[in-house]
């Protein structure tokens, strides 16, 4: 038995997503949660999407590749979100869990082709990373600059451009993903 039906199982037919929920071609439930205020929240293969209570239409539908970071806390049982294109974090304090948190972690890590950390000292860090879009399998070139780093400190700009060409090349992206439309996505901490 593989991991992932250990965990899961054959969950596909008895997950209850709100009714009204649209899924893309292809895309299917992984994880459903409630949290504390009766809505929903939902792991699926593409996507995080947030569902309040009484509600047919998702406050939030992310794709999997813009999550930056993410936490959970068993012990306050709240799942937190932070995005690389600094769209304010998500926080759901969830009421039963279940395979969600799992889910969360297995569908990020599903998204990061490749990773460098160029670090040129106590402030002046970045992380750059290959990431795919689930949905369509584009990869994405982005740096997330660590807080407290200046993304126009040129000798630190130079180093996260060098290794975004490293690991384009290395993805195929050929540029560094400079010409992909999706492109390359620098952001600061």
């Amino acid at each position: 038995m593989s991991w992932w039906r250990s965990i899961f199982g054959n969950r596909a037919d008895r997950i209850a997503v709100p009714d009204g929920l649209e899924l893309a071609a292809g895309e299917r439930p992984v994880a459903v949660a409630r949290d504390n205020a009766d809505g929903t929240v939902i792991a699926t293969t593409y996507r995080l999407v947030a569902v309040p209570a009484d509600a047919t239409t998702p406050t939030l539908a992310r794709p999997w590749h813009l999550v930056d970071t993410g936490a959970w806390r068993p012990e306050t049982q709240v799942l937190s979100v932070s995005w690389v294109d600094h769209e304010p974090p998500s926080a759901w304090e969830l009421a039963v869990a279940g395979a969600l948190p799992v889910a969360f972690r297995e569908r990020v890590q599903a998204s990061v082709v490749l990773v460098e950390q160029v670090s040129l000292g106590r402030h002046r860090r970045a992380r750059v990373a290959v990431r795919k879009d689930l949905a369509t399998g584009d990869l994405t070139v982005q740096a997330v600059y660590a807080r407290g780093s200046d993304p126009s400190d040129q000798e630190l700009a130079t180093a996260v451009q060098e290794a975004a060409d490293r690991l384009g090349e290395q993805a195929g992206l050929g540029d560094g993903g400079g010409s992909n439309s999706a492109g390359r996505s620098p952001v600061s901490d």
